[in-house]
């Protein structure tokens, strides 16, 4: 029996498969048994061998052109094998042919041998550098791609090459392949045997040079050392510590104006028996450049930003003509707008190439002024705000900022807002006004604007989108009927039509357009042409790359499902939400077979779990108030400290395969040690905008004077995201604190040093609609915190407890924000202890709160009664209020800013009390508004600014203290005979913290 078989024929040579099988059929004698000698008799059953195909049996049906009932033609049986290899399911086919039992008939068998797509790819054994992930990518192995042999053998070799690049010469690696059947995956695990880790042993320098060997090596800091002090023997050989050594002998040159030199790695000589490196290094100093300036000073850092030769590292004319236009922009940007570059180049009779750029400044000028005329679409701000150009202010750009190139840009700005918006024949011109309205040296800036007509959409017709579909586009695009028209709002309506059609399983979805003038004056018909191509649904996800996890976990953040219309989006927004489980280092997706056309694909997702313990160490110091202790009582407002600070934390993430996250947290410093406890369960049940975190917490601090504080406490907390910027918590504590090392007798305040006991359900409701939280410029943020502890829960004292705070933040210009913020506090006392006892009380003062005092020393102190002793220590209170105002604003360059604040408000001993006086009536009297101005500076960085803030309060609180120790206290109450001594916040008070203030 006779067969017309392809083998190993791919879809890279559709070309030779169609000449191949047009051969075929035009010969005009064919195998008795061949398919194309059964040409006109009827087809009675298609058979495939093996039975079961990678491409569903309904999917097969509607993609071959043959089916029972028509006739065998050598056009069908060509167009078979064709539609066949088109999916780029199968490596080989061959079609075979035979006569039915009965009749005339034709049974065709379509013997297939299906291809293999990689499944996974993961590395094992590796040591640091190269990572694992590293190697993985060093493999060239993409998901989902087709697999041959021959790639394995590929991916080892440039895998040793990165691992000899890092210094493993003496690697092995084994590889393991699972395939598996049903899903046409073939997984590979490679299996690394680092060995031991190369070292240098040298450098070998070639080359013309005039620089020691020593040097070179001290450059390198490939020989071992601390800072500069050599040590005996030499670093172990990585890829980054290669590069960053040659890089370094190259910058040296640099600095030494051989702007020109070329250090080149031109080899790594290994020696096997020592198991050492030896880099070969080629050294050409080149001549010396040396680049200066006249008519004007610009520093040496200035220059390697501005001339442009000293990055490229050559010299030509195009780069020098670079920097001359470099150096007029940083000169006008000045104030100098009518500076004048230019540049000579001359050889020294030593060699040196001198490159002299020659600045005439000419005088100083200000760009006070930017005027608009002709705009009537758009107000001025609204143009303003897109502008480069600035005006001179009096704090930051003293002569505004203004060049030739920023005034361009700005008016191609202009321009295409214009035209963004339907004004097709807008023209923007721009002139420089010197003695800008009189005043010498004063520069204005004129945009000459002329609308012209705007454009409008006429008609907007489909071709190719269904009704529904229609309906749709309809309401998501910007060119429909009567709304503006421009090039630039097609395209964006083009990047949504396709994006549509994307994520509802259209890969091969194109879009055209056409405009035609309409009968109406200033308006066009469009036509959106639209081919959808054929749709693509998802056949089966596909998770691989677990270990340790609970399937189900994955399983209920994908959002793709069999049988969807295959979504970019869904797969990218599931990759989002399993990163966001924060449980694996690496999440893969792909389309497995990428490229062949197949009704349905496998959605591959590919994870990498992340290392399931890590640790963290911190060292650091504060400069802090804290309480003078109960040996003295000096210092009633606390006494400046310097205190050194160590953390240390343990992680174990993804518990029970849960992706439960167990830690330990601790901190150590004088005013606080502090052990944290956290068991947190993310996306509880699935949804991601459920979190609940189970804590306990000891902590021992003084960060009050009057008081150490020993806490042990143990919360539950849900926390449900409602929206974007709303969260709600709900939570319920206990804790015990006992106060220590009182700096006052406890018989004189028996209520108050009690130890405490606490059981307090809370809810916290948090509204963030700032556009920056950690530098707000603009929005608003509202926390409003709710609690009761009653006896049911366990508590000695019975009360309730709210905390408000309201913040908004406006900007004002590009330049300034009026920041302001209001923090009230109430606690209502509802049984138990006559009072509130100390530590469930209201301490406020110091950097985030109220400027006029230092940390924790607001409000109601220690006054003394009966003749008993007064220490001044703070006491705290039940009430608060505080109220606080910043105007932010640039202060030097993009990094410093600075800050005028107003503070005002105080911490009552009950709500009764709480008074807007300015005035303190005696040294008893604490129930009064103090107030504080002051200014700061902040210094951008990742993580939050920086803060130092200086105050000063016109009203800080006087009262009475005591001077002596705590047993001259004791003895002194207990005969009624203890003296006061005056004492008093300070005016100025200096906070240096790191954040905003609010």
């Amino acid at each position: 029996m006779g067969a017309l078989s392809l083998g190993e024929v791919r879809r890279p040579v559709f070309l030779f498969v169609t000449l191949f099988l047009g051969a075929v059929a035009a010969a005009q004698e064919a195998p008795a048994d061949d398919p194309i000698s059964y040409t006109g008799r009827p087809i009675v059953r298609i058979d495939f061998e093996p039975p079961d195909q990678p491409i569903p049996q309904a999917e097969l049906d509607r993609l071959l052109p043959v089916r029972p009932g028509s006739v065998v033609t050598p056009g069908a049986i060509r167009a078979t094998l064709q539609r066949l290899f088109e999916t780029g399911r199968f490596s080989k086919i061959a079609v075979d042919a035979s006569s039915a039992t009965e009749g005339n008939g034709v049974v065709l068998k379509i013997i297939t041998e299906p291809s293999l797509f990689v499944g996974g790819v993961t590395v094992t054994g590796s040591s640091a550098p190269p990572n694992e992930n590293q190697l993985v990518a060093a493999a060239k192995l993409e998901l989902g791609t087709a697999f041959a042999g021959t790639a394995v053998t590929q991916a080892v070799e440039n895998m040793q090459e990165r691992l000899r690049a890092n210094g493993f010469y003496d690697a092995r690696i084994q590889y393991r392949l699972e395939r598996d059947a049903a899903t046409s995956e073939m997984n590979i695990t490679f299996e690394v045997n680092s060995g031991k880790r190369a070292r240098f042993d040298g450098v070998q320098v070639g080359g013309a040079l005039n620089t020691s060997t020593n040097s070179i090596i001290r450059a390198t800091r490939w020989h071992r050392g601390i800072l500069f002090i050599p040590l005996p023997g030499w670093r172990q050989v990585t890829e980054a510590r290669v590069q960053t050594g040659v890089e370094r002998v190259r910058q040296n040159l640099r600095k030494a104006n051989r702007l020109l030199a070329r250090v080149t790695l031109v080899r790594l000589d290994y020696r096997a028996p020592t198991n050492t490196v030896t880099p070969w290094l080629d050294i050409e100093n080149g001549p010396t450049i040396d680049i200066r300036t006249t008519g004007a000073n610009v520093s040496k850092g200035r220059l390697r930003q501005l001339i442009p030769v000293y990055e490229e590292r050559t010299v030509d004319r195009s780069l020098l003509v670079e920097g001359s236009r470099n150096l007029a922009n940083y000169f006008q940007s000045q104030g100098y707008f009518d500076v004048g570059v230019d540049f000579t180049e001359t050889t020294e009779a030593n060699g040196t190439r001198v490159i002299d750029y020659s600045i005439l400044r000419s005088a100083r000028h200000k760009l006070v002024g930017i005027e608009m005329t002709g705009n009537r679409f758009f107000d001025e701000a609204t143009i303003r705000e897109r502008l480069l150009l600035r005006e001179a202010g009096r704090v930051r750009q003293r002569y505004g900022r203004y060049s030739q190139r920023l005034r361009d840009q700005d008016r191609a700005t202009i321009r295409d807002l214009y035209r963004s918006n339907g004004f097709r024949d807008v023209v923007v011109n721009t002139f420089t006004v010197d003695d800008y309205r009189g005043r010498h040296d004063d520069l204005g800036v004129r945009f000459e604007i002329q609308e012209g007509p705007q454009w409008f959409v006429n008609s907007l017709e489909f071709d190719g989108a269904s009704e529904e579909d229609e309906k749709y586009l309809r309401g998501m695009i910007q060119s429909t009927e009567g709304q503006s028209f421009s090039e630039a709002a097609i395209a964006a309506d083009r990047d949504a039509i396709l994006g549509y059609y994307l994520n509802n399983g259209f890969p091969d979805a194109t879009f055209d357009w056409t405009q035609t003038p309409s009968e109406k004056a200033n308006r066009v018909d469009l036509h959106f042409v639209i081919r959808a191509g054929e749709r693509r649904y998802v056949r089966d996800v596909l998770v691989r790359g677990l270990e340790a996890t609970k399937t189900n976990l994955v399983a209920n953040r994908l959002g793709v499902r069999a049988g969807d219309p295959i979504s970019q989006t869904q797969i990218a927004q599931s990759q989002q939400r399993l990163y966001d489980l924060g449980i694996f280092s690496k999440v893969q997706t792909a389309l497995q077979n990428p490229d062949g056309l197949e009704e349905s694909k496998y959605v591959l997702f590919h994870l990498d779990e992340a290392s399931r313990y890590s640790f963290n160490i911190g060292i650091g110091a504060q400069l802090t108030r804290i309480g003078s202790g109960a040996a003295t009582f000096d210092a009633p407002a606390g006494t400046a400290v310097f205190s050194p600070r160590l953390s240390l934390g343990v992680s174990r993430i993804n518990l029970l395969g849960l992706a439960h996250t167990l830690s330990l947290q601790t901190l150590a410093s004088l005013p606080q040690q502090r052990a944290v406890g956290t068991y947190l369960i993310p996306q509880f049940t699935g949804n991601e905008n459920l979190s609940i975190t189970a804590s306990t917490l000891f902590d021992n601090s003084r960060d009050v004077s009057t008081y150490k504080a020993q806490r042990i406490e143990g919360s539950l907390q849900l926390a449900q995201r409602l929206t974007r910027a709303n969260t709600l918590q709900y939570r319920f504590s206990f804790r015990r604190v006992t106060v220590a090392d009182l700096s006052i007798d406890p018989g004189l305040v028996p209520l108050l040093s009690q130890p405490d006991r606490v059981g307090i359900f809370s809810m916290t409701f948090i509204q963030d609609r700032r556009d920056n939280p950690v530098d707000s410029r603009g929005g608003i943020l509202n926390t409003v915190d709710m609690g009761v502890s009653l006896p049911q829960f366990g508590s000695v004292s019975s009360y309730t407890r709210i905390l408000l705070r309201n913040s908004t933040y406006h900007k004002i210009n590009r330049e300034l924000t009026l920041a302001r913020s209001v923090q009230f506090g109430y606690i209502q006392r509802l049984g138990g202890a006559t009072l509130i006892p100390l530590p469930e009380r209201f301490f406020a003062g110091g950097a985030s709160s109220q400027r006029a005092f230092p940390d924790n020393q607001a409000g109601p102190r220690d006054v003394g009664s009966n003749g008993n002793g007064a220490t001044g220590f703070p006491l705290g209170g039940t009430a608060m209020l505080f109220h606080s105002t910043e105007l932010r604003f640039p202060l030097i360059g993009d990094n410093v800013g600075g800050v005028v604040f107003h503070d005002m408000g105080n911490v009552y001993s009950d709500i009764r009390n709480m008074s807007f006086r300015f005035r303190q009536n005696g040294v008893t009297d604490f129930s009064y508004m103090v107030q504080a101005a002051g200014f700061g500076i902040r210094y951008k960085t990742p993580v939050g600014p920086i803060r130092i803030d200086l105050s000063y309060s016109p009203n800080p609180p006087k009262f009475n203290g005591f001077s002596g120790t705590l047993q001259d206290l004791i003895t002194c109450s207990q005969t009624k005979t203890c003296t006061t001594v005056p004492r008093s916040i300070s005016h100025f008070q200096f906070h240096f913290s790191l954040g905003q203030t609010f």
